[in-house]
């Protein structure tokens, strides 16, 4: 949406640029450049309508967790249920207004960090990146206040080869492995090649994420949503 608007500044200081140096007016190309913040009104409009639906959710026949991850332009708390409970929220948050922009423009996974609340506590996934040109990204996670963990993808030359996604955690001194194939939307969670966790789609059609985790452990609900947010949601 904000790229649509940049594009319109753009294009339409060129056609005035244009019309001032060479004197050269075309209805049409001004007519076509107005089409843009038309065509954001509407996505604003619609993605408007699709977070009532995300804040409405409410699951049906679903035992596990489960929350409804439907549009990304605007940021909402998108409820988390285990059952047909509610038992916290998800949302994505921008640290600096100038990251939701850039985010915007280059990919939804930009600047990714995440609040996550289950029960009563609160989980603050903080993105940040120690190189700039490094191709890593990486969190601190935090649990109402308290650093509990930390993550980093696994982006290489072997993964990309085989569409692999992963993502590397470790909490309280003990590490997990969040990975998924590119051509699919089934990940899963594994501690010692050992799988603990999923979190696909209801269904095919469906934008509802089931998370199903062996254990009541919340930071493996943690991992398996910062995984298909940042790799599932571009």
């Amino acid at each position: 949406m904000i790229e649509l608007n940049l594009l319109f500044v753009l294009l339409l200081l060129t056609a005035l640029a244009r019309y001032i140096v060479f004197d050269a007016f075309e209805p049409l190309m001004f007519a076509m450049i107005f089409l843009l913040p038309i065509a954001s009104l509407v996505i604003f409009m619609i993605s408007k309508r699709l977070a009532e639906k995300e804040r409405s959710y409410q699951p049906k026949g679903i035992e596990a967790w489960s929350f409804y991850n439907l549009q990304k332009t605007l940021i909402i708390q998108k409820p988390l249920f285990k059952g047909d409970v509610q038992r916290g929220y998800v949302k994505r948050y921008f640290p600096k207004k100038w990251n939701y922009v850039l985010s915007d423009i280059f990919g939804f996974n930009w600047y990714l960090s995440l609040e996550i609340q289950i029960d009563k506590d609160i989980y603050d996934v903080h993105w940040y990146r120690e190189k700039w040109f490094n191709q890593q990204d990486q969190w601190e996670i935090h649990k109402n206040g308290e650093r509990i963990g930390e993550a980093r993808t696994l982006i290489n030359l072997k993964n990309a080869v085989k569409l692999k996604e992963a993502i590397q955690y470790r909490f309280y001194e003990k590490s997990y492995t969040s990975s998924a194939t590119t051509v699919t939307s089934i990940i899963s969670l594994t501690q010692d090649e050992q799988v603990i966790g999923t979190l696909k789609r209801n269904h095919i059609m469906s934008n509802v994420q089931v998370i199903d985790v062996q254990e009541h452990q919340p930071e493996y609900i943690i991992a398996l949503i910062v995984h298909s947010y940042y790799f599932k949601n571009r």
